[in-house]
């Protein structure tokens, strides 16, 4: 009897542990349902909205051979070889109702980041064929250069013609162009 009574009380222990623990689990989901649909702690309601940079569009010609990017498709690929002179034309297509402050292109080996502040060159290109401090308003800008690919570089390495612009509060990087070292 005092068996029973004892297997009875442990049964209850049981019973009421997985109670109470479940209630816990609900009672804390009740209370993180409205802090996690109150969303992030954020800006002040009088703070001034981030704003979305817009994208620009660039043709791109290397020695004479013309391709227009795409923005979101495959990069544009141009072969060349070692010690080549480009001779590289880019059209820079600003949309409507944008303003670009600041304008970089150059080559870079893949590490591209945005401009610095106050007109600091973009981390990773190297070297900086053009850069205009000039606000380029909406329409075409286009932008003749010259380079010579360097003689020492290995075959199949691949280099990024670049661009890098600021509009309002942000600095953008983009490859535009992959210069690829034939084999």
């Amino acid at each position: 009897m005092i068996r029973r009574i004892r297997r009875i009380r442990r049964r209850r222990a049981k019973i009421l542990g997985l109670v109470s623990g479940c209630l816990l689990a609900v009672a804390a989901v009740v209370a993180a349902i409205p802090v996690a649909l109150s969303g992030p702690a954020g800006p002040s309601p009088s703070a001034r909205p981030a704003s979305v940079p817009l994208g620009l569009s660039f043709t791109v010609a290397v020695n004479g051979q013309s391709r227009v990017f795409p923005g979101k498709g495959p990069q544009l690929r141009f072969t060349v070889t070692r010690s080549e002179r480009l001779r590289i034309r880019i059209g820079v297509a600003v949309r409507a109702h944008t303003t670009v402050t600041a304008l970089w292109l150059g080559v870079t080996t893949g590490v591209l980041g945005s401009p610095g502040r106050e007109g600091q060159r973009p981390t990773g290109m190297r070297p900086v064929l053009a850069h205009t401090g000039q606000r380029l308003t909406s329409g075409r800008h286009t932008f003749s250069l010259t380079w010579t690919m360097p003689a020492h570089l290995p075959a199949g390495t691949t280099l990024l013609l670049a661009a890098a612009w600021e509009q309002g509060d942000a600095g953008i990087g983009q490859a535009v162009a992959v210069l690829a070292l034939r084999r």
